[in-house]
């Protein structure tokens, strides 16, 4: 009696390719993982784990601090704050420095991008200072939101949309998803924004420095408004 001869079965990859037979009693070939889908895998769970120690990191803490500039290096600067205290800040190259000089409410014209220190209270609520801004700063802090002056202070920024002359002035601020009002009397003190120079940090000016907490405890100025000639900057 002959035996029959166990033919070869075709075997066919998950990308529909028709392989070599394996006969049926024979052992298949063990399927071999690629070295390079090994390193794939290896890189993917390492980058994983990067985002996840990012992730935790703290974010930086913003804050604001008021004075005058004791003294000024290219890298460093110092203030004396209003209780008398010293406070050293550093800067570096994406440090900003804006120029903030004196005017008056003559300069505020419809469409003019301003910001206005306001008390708390109901619209229209009282100015007590009024900030306009070069063309090239339209947009800085745009909006409204709580400020550090005084309790229940705002810091409103936005484009002029509607402007009364008399006294006090009356002033509508629009800016996206909303529009403020307020009244501004005639001696409330208004300044104009224009870039800067580190060169203007000199002793005796006063700033407002916009700072950040670095993860090493050190505080690194973000934004600089140097008041120039005497103007104190309405931030």
């Amino acid at each position: 009696m002959k035996h029959k001869r166990n033919r070869p079965v075709p075997i066919i990859d998950g990308f529909g390719n028709r392989g070599a037979g394996v006969a049926f009693g024979s052992r298949a070939p063990r399927k071999r993982i690629p070295v390079t889908s090994l390193v794939n895998r290896n890189l993917i769970a390492a980058l994983l784990t990067a985002a996840c120690v990012t992730t935790v990191r703290a974010e930086p803490v913003t804050a604001r601090f008021r004075g005058t500039v004791e003294r000024a290096e290219a890298d460093r600067i110092e203030i004396r704050r209003p209780s008398g205290s010293t406070l050293a800040l550093r800067m570096d190259p994406k440090t900003r420095v804006y120029a903030v000089n004196e005017t008056d409410l003559r300069a505020i014209k419809p469409e003019s991008y301003v910001s206005v220190l306001g008390v708390a209270g109901a619209e229209p609520r009282r100015a007590t200072a009024v900030m306009l801004y070069s063309p090239s700063e339209r947009g800085f802090e745009a909006g409204s939101q709580p400020w550090d002056t005084a309790p229940g202070a705002t810091l409103t920024a936005g484009w002029v949309a509607d402007l009364q002359r008399g006294s006090p002035l009356r002033i509508a601020l629009s800016y996206g998803g909303g529009q403020s009002t307020f009244k501004v009397p005639h001696d409330t003190p208004v300044t104009q924004l224009s870039p800067g120079e580190k060169a203007q940090l000199q002793p005796g000016a006063a700033v407002t420095v916009f700072a950040r907490s670095d993860a090493d405890g050190a505080l690194t100025a973000g934004t600089i408004a140097v008041g120039r000639q005497g103007a104190v900057p309405g931030l």
